[in-house]
């Protein structure tokens, strides 16, 4: 450290050999020279440039004692040292009294003592040993020699007062009067000790106390007959100071015993300061406060100090941190200019406190608490901040947890929607941690996937990408964590195989890593899953780890908070719109809430029925004991049900489905074992039981015409049976059905058709007995169950008397006048059937017996009648298994053009071949077919297979060949005919003109307007259409000429006889006319003979059909023939 001392000296030598003394022994000391008392006068005008004063006493122009007085006078802030030539005793001594900090005699080696004594009167002069001439001094002198101890007692009584001396002339005195141990408290401040001690010199003297007592009191060792040997042992040993016996040396011993007291402090408050320093430097290493100094300099402000520990807290060494700019550098980049802009405070108020993110060197933002205190300096000029910062991430953390838990709570408290709630969430723990991108992602239980709930950071396109998101083992981290209920974490995704199928969006979102947590109910459900990303790769730290665990902790609470809220929403909204009837009570029991269906069922408002009694509804229909019952179950198992009747308010008894259940809504209690209330849930059954008789109306009765129906004739005609085995009588059962009931629908509608049905069913009620029962079966079926009937003719009579009944036309609203027949078949009990069904059954068969022998009949069932129809079914059954099993088959037979005589086509003929059986012919199953329905599909089947062959026989080389197939009556009313036959067409490939459809006139002379219309859709698909069998039925000219057919067909039956019956031949030779009339073809089918041909020939027939050309046989069979009778191309 600089010294700087002012050196007043009128003497050229001893300035000079000083000034060259003190630059090779203490170059730190600037000697400032002033050669004569008034220069330096001058000099000390200005005190503050000087530590300490240099001067000697005798001066040429004045005494040096007058710089003291004048040091004195004007309270001067420096050091004054004496130095004078001559042993003026009295001069120093004053000196000393005027506070001078020390004096050197220009003798023997004084110049090179002269720094050391500077400095330690500088050093006095600053810890104040110059002002403590007041406090006493005690000293142990050890001295044989009593000349000299008295003469140094005088001395010092006279010049240093404040020394108190204590005389031990030998070392054995002086050691009784010192501690034993350094533990012990001495009673003297120094020990002043000649070096010529009886027995004990001083040198053992001073051994015994610093190396077995272990004493450090200051010694200073005096001696007369000393050597520098002596003088190098005893400082080896420790004393302060050695002062030899020379001349004036009386007046240093005050001197040497304050410099000795003030070095033996000095040491000792170094020890001390060693030890608090290292005591710091522990503290400053376990501590987390980092201090740190910064200097004003010309460049600005600079740190120039940091505690050691600034490594371990912020991650960067100490050379890094003394750096420029390294700290505004290091300033979180959202908190830079803020930081920044407040330092000016610093300035302004001289301390500046505040709270800031700070970049640590690992990467991770830390939070830093930053106190700075400004040091001026007496002009008021700052030149040093003395600053403490402090790690508070983990307070700061915890405060913004705490932030965003009481966010949450109050978005939950003020019913805020989810989506807001968890974007919150994520704001906050992304304002703790900017590093983490947060993703919320909810589970729906129903399907498995996860859907959105708050990711503010993530790319709109990365959350729309995993929005829906099926759960399951290796979908990223959040389906897998969903899927297992427990925590995953990639920390490289692309690496990852459970990432692999997600890399695109990823890579396009910038994103590496994934921590996903799934977060769970209070029964372990999984929720949804809470996830961090991060930028780079990384993985979670325990810190880390512990910080998305408490916010994944506070998202599932929000989460089931807010699903709680909207399950207590809807279930008031659900207890106030339902339209049951709901009643809540205590256990007195007393209504605490009804809801509005009750006020509208009841009557009763809310005011009126809360804290009364449920029974203020009670109706008075059930007795005390259904109430005890009621009231056993409820408590036996915690829930009743039943049909209660209740009064309204108005009085009218209705009845209720009432359900009463004992639940606890406090969770401390249980529903089973301590219920706390009664609810009663019921619903208003009066519609309903209007309902039920309504509904067993309709399930009972016909809604036409009020009568019973099928299920209620059955059920009566079962008890009926069962009356007649039990009393040996008799059961008449008719089968009604109406005759041609189905031409009134189609001619006038149905409406009219109905009130026919009303008319005619009131007509026979009025007939029957009330013992027995006519019922309606359905459409025009009716059903008659005579009971006691005594006669077999008795059934009989009563079918004629409804035959007679129906004679009578019925007059309709409208003004139609109506006249309808009836078949009737009649089966009895027992004699033609044992069962209800088979009765019935039976009836039918006879009813139909009656409609084949001329309707408006009556007929009973027979034995014949039950063979046909077994033979019937046996055959429907059969015939459905043909189709399915490809039994059935076609043969094709040739038509001949009878002007080349060359075969033009062939007509598909089906048949049935049963495996093994004898073949069967299309007359015996074709009718079955008819009535059953399965003419549809065996129609279709042939069409399809006709086509496909035709098409094979081209495809082979054949010309084309015309290709007649027969449509059934079943077939032509079909609405999808049309389309069938196009879309087979298109199937096969065959072409239009190729196929010859073949209709009866029966088919279209019924509707014959809708029939056109059919044979014009057809005609449009450019097939042809020929009328088969004509001249069997209802040919009708007008309708003939509007029809677009292209060819007739005479009957086989009117070809038969050609030869010998004239009739057949005008009939044939008619139709042949007629046909040419029309511009039609015409073929004669079933031709066997020459004179058949030759008749056909003479009236010039246009084709022929018949075993005389060739019988039909399968296709295979048929294909060398047609080749061979071909028109060649």
């Amino acid at each position: 450290m600089v010294m700087r001392v002012l050196y007043i000296e009128d003497d050229a030598n001893d300035i000079a050999i000083t000034r060259h003394m003190l630059a090779r022994t203490a170059p730190e000391i600037r000697l400032t020279i002033a050669t004569s008392l008034a220069e330096g006068m001058c000099c000390l005008e200005q005190p503050d440039h000087f530590d300490v004063l240099l001067i000697d006493l005798s001066l040429a122009d004045g005494c040096g004692l007058e710089v003291l007085d004048h040091i004195s006078e004007h309270k001067l802030s420096l050091a004054v040292v004496i130095v004078t030539g001559s042993e003026d005793h009295d001069k120093v001594a004053t000196a000393y009294k005027a506070n001078a900090a020390g004096y050197v005699i220009k003798k023997g080696d004084y110049l090179e003592r002269l720094a050391d004594v500077l400095h330690s009167a500088f050093m006095r002069f600053l810890t104040g040993s110059v002002h403590r001439n007041l406090s006493p001094l005690r000293v142990l002198y050890v001295e044989h020699s009593s000349f000299d101890l008295d003469l140094t007692r005088r001395h010092l009584a006279r010049h240093a007062p404040h020394i108190n001396l204590t005389a031990a002339t030998t070392a054995q005195d002086a050691l009784a009067l010192l501690p034993d141990n350094p533990e012990q408290t001495a009673d003297f401040d120094i020990v002043l000790v000649d070096y010529c001690l009886p027995g004990i010199d001083g040198l053992e003297f001073v051994r015994l106390l610093r190396e077995e007592r272990k004493l450090r009191i200051p010694v200073v060792m005096v001696s007369g007959q000393g050597n520098e040997r002596v003088a190098a042992h005893a400082l080896h040993l420790g004393v302060e100071d050695y002062l030899p016996k020379r001349e004036g040396y009386l007046f240093e011993i005050p001197v040497t015993l304050e410099k000795a007291q003030w070095q033996a402090e000095l040491a000792l408050e170094r020890v001390s300061l060693k030890q608090i320093n290292l005591r710091l430097s522990h503290l400053l290493t376990a501590s987390p406060v980092v201090l740190y100094n910064i200097h004003f300099s010309e460049e600005g402000p600079k740190i120039i100090w940091v505690s050691e520990n600034a490594e371990r807290v912020l991650g960067y060494t100490r050379e890094e941190i003394l750096a420029p700019d390294w700290w505004a550098s290091h300033l979180h980049p959202d908190d830079r200019e803020s930081v920044l802009a407040r330092q000016s405070l610093l300035m302004t108020e001289g301390k500046l406190t505040h709270e800031y993110r700070f970049c640590h060197r690992d990467g991770h933002t830390i939070w830093l608490f930053d106190e700075l205190r400004l040091m001026r300096d007496t002009k008021g000029q700052p030149y040093e901040v003395v600053g403490t910062c402090l790690d508070i991430s983990k307070r700061k953390q915890a405060e913004l947890i705490r932030q965003a838990q009481q966010s949450t709570l109050d978005l939950i408290v003020t019913n805020q929607p989810l989506p807001v709630i968890l974007d919150n969430i994520a704001d906050h723990l992304e304002m703790i941690n900017p590093d983490m991108l947060v993703s919320i992602l909810l589970l729906d239980k129903q399907t498995k996937h996860l859907k959105l709930g708050a990711a503010p950071s993530l790319p709109d396109d990365y959350n729309t990408a995993i929005n829906q998101l099926k759960i399951g083992e290796g979908v990223g981290s959040c389906g897998t964590a969903a899927f297992r209920g427990e925590m995953v974490i990639v920390s490289d995704i692309d690496h990852h195989p459970y990432w692999e199928h997600f890399l695109d969006v990823t890579r396009k979102a910038d994103l590496h890593a994934c921590w996903s947590l799934p977060f769970k109910d209070e029964n372990n459900k999984v929720l949804g899953t809470f996830a961090i990303y991060h930028r780079r790769i990384c993985g979670p730290s325990p810190e880390n780890l512990a910080l998305v665990q408490e916010f994944a902790a506070f998202t599932a609470l929000a989460v089931q908070k807010v699903q709680a809220t909207e399950s207590l929403r809807l279930a008031a909204t659900v207890f106030a719109s339902i339209r049951e009837g709901v009643v809540i009570t205590d256990l007195e029991p007393r209504i605490v809430a009804v809801n509005q269906a009750y006020t509208r069922i009841t009557g009763y408002s809310e005011a009126q029925v809360l804290g009364k009694n449920p029974k203020i509804i009670k109706s008075g229909l059930h007795d005390k004991a259904f109430y005890q019952e009621m009231w056993s179950v409820l408590k036996a198992t915690g829930h009743w049900s039943g049909e209660v009747w209740n009064r309204r308010k108005g009085g009218e008894i209705y009845p209720q489905w009432l359900t009463i259940s004992a639940v606890c809504i406090d969770s401390s209690c249980s529903t089973a074992e301590k219920p706390c209330n009664y609810v009663g849930v019921f619903t208003d059954v009066s519609q309903l039981k209007q309902s039920e008789a309504q509904l067993a109306q309709l399930a009972h009765y016909d809604p036409l015409t009020g009568l019973p129906n099928r299920l209620l004739v059955q059920s009566q005609l079962q008890h009926a049976v069962e009356r007649a085995q039990r009393h040996g009588a008799l059961v008449g059962v008719l089968y009604i059905d109406l005759d041609r009931f189905k031409n009134v629908n189609d001619s006038l509608g149905h409406p009219v058709g109905d009130e026919l049905l009303i008319k005619l069913a009131d007509r026979m009620k009025k007939r029957v007995r009330e013992e027995d029962m006519l019922a309606r079966l359905g459409g025009d079926e009716f059903l008659l169950v005579l009971e006691d009937v005594r006669d077999l003719g008795d059934p009989a009579f009563v079918a004629q008397s409804l035959i007679n009944l129906l004679t009578s036309p019925f007059v309709l609203s409208n003004g139609h006048e109506i006249f309808i027949g009836a078949s009737i078949g009649i089966s009895l009990f027992p004699e033609d059937a044992g069962s209800v069904t088979e009765l019935i059954q039976h009836a039918d068969m006879a009813m139909y017996q009656a409609k084949k022998e001329g309707r408006n009949t009556y007929r009973y069932h027979t034995e014949a009648l039950s063979v046909a129809a077994n033979e019937r079914l046996e055959m429907e059954n059969r015939l459905r298994y043909a189709l399915a099993a490809e039994e059935l088959i076609l043969h094709y037979q040739p038509l001949i053009d009878a002007r080349t005589g060359y075969v033009v086509g062939v007509e598909a003929l089906l048949r049935w071949q049963p495996p093994g059986g004898a073949m069967i012919f299309p007359g015996k199953f074709i009718p079955v077919a008819e009535e059953t329905g399965l003419i549809v599909p065996l129609g279709e089947w042939v069409l399809r297979t006709a086509c496909r062959q035709a098409r094979a026989w081209m495809d082979a080389g054949l010309p084309p060949l015309a290709m007649a197939v027969n449509l059934s009556v079943r077939q032509f009313q079909s609405e999808n005919l049309v389309g069938m036959v196009q879309r087979i067409l298109e199937e096969t490939q065959l072409p239009a003109n190729c196929l010859e459809l073949e209709l009866t006139e029966s088919m279209f002379m019924e509707h014959a307007e809708r029939a056109i219309e059919t044979l014009n859709k057809l005609k449009a698909l450019g097939v042809h259409l020929a009328i088969d069998d004509f001249g069997t039925g209802y040919s009708s000219l007008i309708y003939l000429k509007r029809f677009p057919i292209d060819k007739l067909k005479i009957d086989q039956s009117f070809v038969r006889d050609l030869a010998h019956d004239p009739n057949d031949r005008e009939i044939a030779a008619t139709i042949i006319a007629m046909a040419r009339g029309l511009k039609l073809g015409v073929l004669a089918e079933g031709i066997e003979s020459e004179q058949q041909l030759d008749f056909l020939r003479q009236h010039e027939c246009d084709y022929y059909q018949g075993y005389l050309f060739h019988r039909p046989v399968p296709a295979a069979e048929l294909e060398a023939w047609l080749r061979e009778h071909s028109v060649q191309p």
